[in-house]
């Protein structure tokens, strides 16, 4: 981080300045204390004692633009210690900006091969010399992690970080996940996942954005309901909407496609065909550009069961597809 990304403390409590202190070197943040009474220095995030510093202007009245945070005072106020992970999430946000690009995988219906055509995706991108992080969207699937042959390895799944307090500094959030062939997973497993529209889910996604070059989202067909909540879908820089070659399916992408609002999206069709209906039609009913066919890959169930994975087979048709989408959603190198 650069000496520019700074939190401002006006305060004369020692043990809440010391607290502060060692939250702003966990998020990569330089602390600059401010006698009682102080003007406001030109910080990103301004930290208010309200507690020692009543007779002052409050800073929220002078810096009206900027981020203030009143600790033990004020309307809405954060007590340390009981506060510390809310607080680090704030200045976590500032210390690390986003800079992934986000790209979701969205099945219009379903065995179509999303899930695993995501971690393709993912795993392109890491030989592509990216960091990156996927991300089970699924709140009832069982898991990621199963298709990937890591359910056993340890690190933190869905269930661990909806019972943690506050936010996620994003660093150890991605240092903690179980690695898939480079890829950072954030998974559900046995007991369940996370509902795309929950804070838990914006909150992770978001700090992976500020960890990695790249997050590839698996996400679910809840998010194409009508409800008004986008959720994880918000956060998406491109969406790759995978159908198949029938006259339902061609339906069902043409309906996800108003759902998905303004993100740009890639069509990728599930072949062959199985009547008269071509890809480049469900192209055209559904208004999106065909990136890719994704042919059915021979025998992948039962290589799931023998311990492959998605993308072992380097010439197989996910792989193909997965190489063709890469430049389109952003993530070539």
């Amino acid at each position: 981080m650069g000496d520019d990304v700074t939190a401002a403390l006006r305060s004369n409590d020692r043990h809440l300045v010391d607290r502060v202190r060692r939250l702003c070197v966990l998020a990569g943040v330089r602390l600059e204390v401010v006698a009682t009474g102080g003007e406001p220095p030109a910080a990103a995030v301004l930290l208010l004692d309200d507690r020692t510093d009543r007779t002052a202007r409050p800073w929220r009245d002078t810096a009206p633009a900027r981020q203030v945070v009143e600790l033990g005072g004020g309307e809405r106020p954060l007590h340390l210690p009981r506060d510390a992970e809310t607080l680090l999430d704030v200045l976590s946000r500032t210390g690390a900006p986003r800079r992934a690009v986000v790209v979701g995988v969205l099945g219009a219906v379903g065995g179509v091969g999303a899930s695993a055509l995501a971690a393709v995706l993912a795993r392109l991108a890491v030989v592509a010399g990216r960091t990156t992080a996927l991300v089970d969207g699924d709140p009832a699937g069982g898991g990621l992690d199963i298709l990937l042959g890591i359910e056993h390895d340890p690190g933190p799944r869905w269930s661990d970080l909806l019972a943690e307090r506050g936010g996620f500094p994003p660093d150890r959030l991605m240092a903690a996940l179980p690695a898939w062939h480079g890829v950072r997973l954030l998974s559900g497993d046995v007991r369940g996942g996370v509902d795309p529209h929950h804070r838990a889910a914006v909150d992770a996604v978001t700090a992976l954005g500020r960890a990695a070059d790249a997050v590839v989202l698996d996400l679910p067909r809840s998010l194409l309901t009508p409800d008004g909540a986008r959720g994880v879908l918000a956060q998406c820089d491109g969406v790759v909407l995978v159908t198949g070659c029938d006259t339902r399916s061609a339906a069902a992408a043409t309906a996800a496609v108003a759902a998905l609002g303004d993100a740009p999206s890639q069509l990728v069709v599930r072949g062959p065909a199985v009547g008269t209906l071509l890809p480049d039609d469900v192209a055209e009913a559904c208004g999106l550009p065909l990136a890719a066919v994704l042919r059915a890959e021979r025998a992948f169930t039962a290589g799931v069961e023998r311990g492959l994975s998605p993308g072992d087979q380097r010439r197989g048709p996910l792989v193909a597809a997965g190489r063709r989408l890469l430049p389109l959603v952003g993530l070539a190198a």
